[in-house]
Formats: structure tokens, C-alpha cells, sequence
């Protein structure tokens, strides 16, 4: 698994993820069968391996019953059952699963096999028994064509209130003969995830993964993937939308009504300072220069807007900003050696954005996201982890040791 950050896929990623590659941002792209047809993404994913980004697929078996148009042209459709039918699985139809999965893989070009999975849920161990099976027949076929498995594990919201649920669950992934780990975490839904208590405990079982000596990808990671490398991780998972920036079940459910805003919203603006977005520009205008030019990071999509004279600006440039300036700011913190050193990086810029978040406060402006709320939690999160899992951190030092 290359280190770094990875390029996950939502809804029209395809020529984003190829302009963020062309401009140097990022090491690798996990393909979505829920945003990219199959014939479309074998296409794809021979562009962004010319820029020398490895690619894998996430089958999406957190709601196995899903269907869309664009999921169903995977050879691996025919298994999308509910859970009842999936634990009842026999041999035969195993082998025709292993066939869909070496079909789609071989034909990608996968750097490696992310095994299907559903989410571990606190009291199912039917879901335990299923995931081991379902890992067992993608190991075999990472066997067979020579590439690593890496056995997904995503936990879901009751599996995360407490360390104890965690641990056990992780007893039973762990115990399986993976060569890495796709990892995700299901937060309680805020924009970005901010309980503390929560925090801490992503920590711990990306740490725990991390532990193993294995490499860890945090898939759906968003803003947080600030903190990942200082938890364990080898790479971490960004995406343009705010869906994908922390694992929510939601995105494989059939849709209700409309999602999201106005199209006539304005543009968030990513602040690499603040580690957070305001509204562009109704709230830039709002500030005194001096707090304008710290706030602004220029990029590429972002030329045109300097602290005296805002001009228009739109969401989706707004998008490619916001990946490029995550996607160089974690780059930078994954070159530090160990965890350790990572966290010390990242405790660095959570230390400006808080106080550029408080002189944004004394200034009069309240900011209208929850941006400046979860800054201090972060910090509070990841020290607590520094501390209390020294052993860990230490022993993951050696571990990874040239």
C-alpha cells in the first residue's frame, strides 16, 4: 500500500480524481461501483495509473441489497442478497463469487483486493462468520493473481460505544490472514465527526490495526484524515463531497427525496489554517484584511481570490480546492517517521486553526458550519491517545523500524 492519501470516489469523480493526479495530489484511487460504471471505471483506472497512483475497488457490501444502475454492471451483482441469503451461501456459489471478483479485479488492474464485507455491529456474529467466509474467497484471489488482500473493517455505530465492543471485534478481523486493512468508522452523524469520546475511540482501533504490522487505509476520511497518520494509518481516504467524508450507511440506501442543499448555495471555502471551511464569500468579507490573508490557501482553483477584491467562485472549483489543499497538507504530515512524530505534526496545525478560530470570534463572526467546534476536541482526542496507548505507539516505532 503506498503511503499517502488515496482519492475516494463519490458522484462524478471520475475526471476530478485525474486532474487532482495531474497535478500531483495523491497516491492512490479506491473506485465506487456506486458512482462509476464497470466498463467505465476499467477506462479509468488505466488513465490514473499512468500517473502512477495505484487503484482498488470497494465492492460496497455495507447494504448488500442495494441497486442502482451503475452498480449493477459488476459481474458481482448477482450476490448483491439480503444478509439472510448471503450467511446461507453454499460452495458453489462461492466459487461464482470468487469468479466475479477475479473478473473485476484482473480486468482494473488492482494494486489489491479489498475483500467485501458488511459492517461489524455489537452482538452479530453472524455478520462475523459472513465477513471471515466472504475474506477467505477474496484472499484466494489475491492468491491467484499475486496481489495483497486487505480485509475490510468497518465498524458501525454500535460496535463503537465503547472500547470493549471494539476490542473484541477487532479480535475476530484481526485473526484474519490479511496483508492490510481497509478501515472505516462509523461516527454519529454530525457534518464533520466532533464528539471527543468518539474520537478516541476511532483512535484506538485504527491504532490496534495499525499494531499489526500491517498497513491501514482509512477509507471516508474527509477533513479527519489530518489525524490519521498520527493514529497508525498508511494512507487515508478524501473525498470531495461532505457524504464521503466519514462512513455513513446512508449512501447505500435508496433515495428518499431530494439530498442536500440548493444548487444556488454558495462555495465552502477549505481554509488550511482553520482546518475548516467558511462561506465564500459572504463570511470572507465579513473579516478585517488581516484575518482574510490567514485564512485564504492558495491553489490552483483558488487564483482568483485574494483578500481585497472576493470574485465569483464556484462549488465545484471549491471541490477541487478543498481536495488539493487536504490531499498536500496530509502528504506532508506522512513523511514524518512514526505515528508519533505524524501526531506531533498534525497537533501543530490544530494548534493554528484553534487560534485562528478564536481571533475569527473575538473578531464578531460566527462562523455558520460547525467549523471551529471540533478543532479543540481533535486536539484533546489525540493527545489523550498519545498518552494513554504509549505502549502501542511505541512498539508500532519499532515495528516499523528500516
Amino acid at each position: 500500500m503506498r503511503r499517502g492519501v488515496w482519492h475516494q470516489f463519490g458522484d462524478r469523480s471520475q475526471r476530478l480524481v485525474q486532474e487532482q493526479l495531474e497535478a500531483g495530489n495523491g497516491v492512490g484511487v479506491i473506485i465506487s461501483p456506486r458512482d462509476l460504471a464497470f466498463h467505465n471505471a476499467v477506462n479509468y483506472a488505466n488513465i490514473y495509473r499512468e500517473f502512477g497512483a495505484e487503484v482498488i475497488v470497494d465492492l460496497q457490501f455495507y447494504n448488500p441489497q442495494f441497486h442502482n444502475g451503475l452498480i449493477e454492471s459488476y459481474p458481482v451483482n448477482e450476490f448483491r442478497i439480503s444478509v439472510s441469503e448471503l450467511c446461507k451461501i453454499n460452495e458453489n456459489q462461492l466459487s461464482g463469487l470468487a469468479n466475479s471478483l477475479r473478473i473485476i479485479n484482473n480486468d482494473i488492474g488492482s494494486s489489491a483486493i479489498l475483500s467485501p464485507a458488511l459492517l461489524y455491529e455489537a452482538g452479530r456474529n453472524d455478520l462475523i462468520e459472513l465477513n471471515s467466509r466472504l475474506f477467505s474467497v477474496a484472499k484466494s484471489v489475491g492468491d491467484d493473481l499475486g496481489i495483497p488482500t486487505y480485509a475490510t473493517v468497518l465498524l458501525g455505530r454500535s460496535a463503537n460505544v465503547s472500547e470493549g465492543n471494539i476490542a473484541s471485534l477487532l479480535s475476530y478481523a484481526t485473526g484474519l490472514n490479511s496483508d492490510g486493512w481497509y478501515f472505516g468508522f462509523e461516527f454519529i452523524q454530525n457534518r464533520i465527526p466532533f464528539n471527543y469520546d468518539d474520537i478516541l475511540r476511532f483512535g484506538l482501533a485504527l491504532l490496534t490495526l495499525a499494531c499489526t504490522g500491517k498497513p491501514v487505509l482509512h477509507s471516508y476520511a474527509g477533513p479527519l484524515s489530518l489525524l490519521s497518520m498520527g493514529f497508525g494509518a498508511t494512507g487515508t481516504a478524501i473525498g470531495h463531497s461532505q457524504n464521503l467524508w466519514q462512513f455513513t450507511r446512508g449512501r447505500w440506501e435508496a433515495s428518499t427525496g431530494s439530498q442536500g442543499g440548493s444548487g444556488d448555495a454558495p462555495p465552502r471555502y477549505f481554509s488550511r489554517n482553520l482546518w475548516g471551511t467558511f462561506v465564500y464569500p459572504d463570511e470572507l468579507i465579513q473579516l478585517p484584511v488581516s484575518l482574510r490573508e490567514r485564512l485564504l490557501s492558495p491553489t490552483p482553483w483558488s487564483t482568483m481570490i485574494n483578500e481585497h477584491s472576493p470574485l465569483p467562485w464556484s462549488r465545484w472549483e471549491a471541490n477541487k480546492h478543498l481536495l488539493y489543499v487536504i490531499g498536500h497538507t496530509v502528504d506532508l504530515i506522512s513523511q514524518s517517521a512514526n505515528a508519533i512524530d505524524c501526531a506531533s505534526v498534525a497537533l501543530e496545525f490544530l494548534e493554528q486553526a484553534i487560534q485562528l478560530g478564536n481571533d475569527i470570534q473575538q473578531s464578531g463572526l460566527t462562523l455558520r458550519d460547525d467549523t471551529c467546534c471540533y478543532q479543540n476536541n481533535w486536539k484533546r482526542a489525540l493527545l489523550q491517545g498519545l498518552e494513554r496507548y504509549r505502549d502501542d505507539y511505541d512498539y508500532l516505532s519499532l515495528l516499523l523500524a528500516p
